[in-house]
């Protein structure tokens, strides 16, 4: 195992690198090459790999290395599913509460979203719901780069939940992620599409 000091920051950048979209999906993740981009041996490049396969970001088959994970239309739509049952459950422990800091106005739609569903995993207090808000967060991040290509009204359509979330805690927020959610598995076919018409299909 590598030392926690080479380790975390090789993770960290090979990390954000597959949440930028850096590699295309399928596309096998060779440890020399990545070693030589971040400027490491490639020993913290294998852990860091290993470590993401841990945490479905990177698929690890054997023979063939590693790859960047590529989803289909049932994938897309079982994420979708999950996360808004979690979602459901996080709105469902905050209650009449509701959640006032969400950060509103990153101009990223796929981060903005990010923040949303932290910030609403975060009211909940718990920590092992958070953590698995946090993990698809991470897997949907590819599809949320792309959703405004599907979903033209998206930008908009995440100002209105975050409103809601703020405005109208409870049973308006729940009914509006199911909303939020449902429109999204309705789309997945398209958002597959677009993210595979943006970064062709490798093997």
């Amino acid at each position: 195992m590598s030392p926690a000091h080479v380790l975390e920051p090789t993770y960290t950048a090979i990390k954000q690198k597959l949440l930028d979209g850096a590699w295309p999906p399928g596309s096998r993740l060779e440890s020399a090459r990545i070693a030589d981009l971040v400027g490491v041996s490639m020993t913290p490049v294998r852990d860091s790999l290993n470590r993401l396969v841990g945490e479905r970001m990177v698929d690890l088959r054997p023979g063939f290395g590693f790859h960047v994970p590529r989803l289909c239309t049932f994938d897309l739509r079982d994420l979708l599913e999950l996360n808004l049952s979690l979602v459901g459950l996080a709105v469902k422990r905050t209650g009449q509460a509701g959640i006032t800091d969400i950060g509103t106005g990153e101009p990223d739609l796929a981060l903005r979203s990010r923040a949303l569903f932290s910030s609403i995993a975060a009211a909940a207090r718990n920590e092992a719901l958070a953590d698995a808000i946090e993990s698809l967060n991470d897997r949907l991040h590819p599809f949320r780069r792309i959703e405004v290509e599907v979903l033209r009204d998206a930008k908009q359509e995440v100002a209105d939940l975050e409103a809601t979330v703020i405005d109208s805690p409870g049973r308006q927020t729940a009914v509006a992620m199911r909303r939020y959610h449902q429109r999204r598995i309705s789309a997945a076919p398209r958002l597959v599409a677009m993210l595979q018409q943006i970064h062709p299909t490798r093997s």
